[in-house]
């Protein structure tokens, strides 16, 4: 049977790691339920805790297509160190760097109660260690460092995996477009001066452009004004700044627009 998958912010159940000690219907249907609930959302493997229940079983899809079962897993050696992205149900859509063993020993009992190892390394190593955090009711925000932890938190804030950095920068590509916004303003000035000394069939011409640069121009602040949103919600510390300095910005080259708009409507 398929299962709901817990998702942040829900607070997963505080019963975990339980070992299993009865090998009867009721895990093997728990083990099916993971099963199914893994072909149904696409998913490379999920814990017992991932879908609510205490024990400490996981199932994983290998690159064969092959289902991995573990029970009462635990690691007995590691090696190495290898730094990842990872992805995992409990945070849908968002990411994470952080180090894992690059490869394990683990020891667990299959669905007969037989005690076997597995020795994993790559992916699956990577996988099965994932999956290990949730068994004992962690994930991997645990692990990750602190400037990642707390990029990661900015994620989970803004509900975004477009997030790169923490730092507020002093140069955005949103100011691209002011620029381009301030070079038609001036222009625009410029052709509303010169309007004095045009002849009537000049002036008409000069009159279909100003309308051009206006309309463009009004395009350009749409644009500004939620492009510098999304790009705002990147940079956790300075958010709050930033969306005053939005607003204000686009308040300013929005009277600049209706005084344009008022000269060529006086002059012109």
């Amino acid at each position: 049977m398929v299962k709901d998958i817990i998702t942040y912010p829900t607070t997963p159940s505080l019963e975990f790691g339980g070992n299993v000690r009865f090998f009867n219907q009721e895990l093997f249907d728990l083990i099916q339920d993971l099963k199914d609930t893994i072909e149904a959302n696409k998913l490379q493997g999920l814990s017992a805790f991932q879908i609510g229940s205490p024990y400490n079983v996981i199932v994983i899809k290998d690159e064969n297509g092959e289902y991995i079962e573990l029970i009462n897993a635990r690691v007995i050696t590691r090696e190495g160190s290898v730094e990842t992205t990872e992805t995992t149900a409990y945070f849908p859509g968002l990411s994470a760097k952080t180090k894992r063993y690059k490869k394990i020993k683990v020891m667990y009992e299959d669905r007969e109660a037989n005690q076997k190892f597995l020795e994993a390394d790559g992916e699956l190593s990577i996988i099965i260690q994932r999956k290990l955090d949730y068994s004992f009711g962690s994930n991997f925000r645990v692990r990750l460092s602190e400037d990642e932890r707390k990029l990661f938190d900015a994620k989970l804030e803004f509900g975004t995996d477009a997030i790169t950095q923490n730092d507020c920068p002093t140069v955005f590509k949103r100011d691209r477009i002011l620029h381009t916004y301030k070079y038609i303003f001036v222009a625009s000035l410029v052709g509303v001066g010169v309007s004095f000394f045009l002849s009537d069939e000049n002036l008409a011409l000069l009159k279909t452009l100003e309308n051009y640069s206006m309309s463009f121009m009004l395009v350009l602040l749409v644009i500004y004004f939620f492009y510098a949103q999304y790009e705002g919600k990147q940079y956790k510390h300075c958010t709050s700044c930033q969306i005053g300095n939005i607003i204000g910005t686009t308040i300013i080259s929005s009277v600049k627009l209706l005084v344009l708009f008022v000269l060529n409507y006086l002059f012109l």
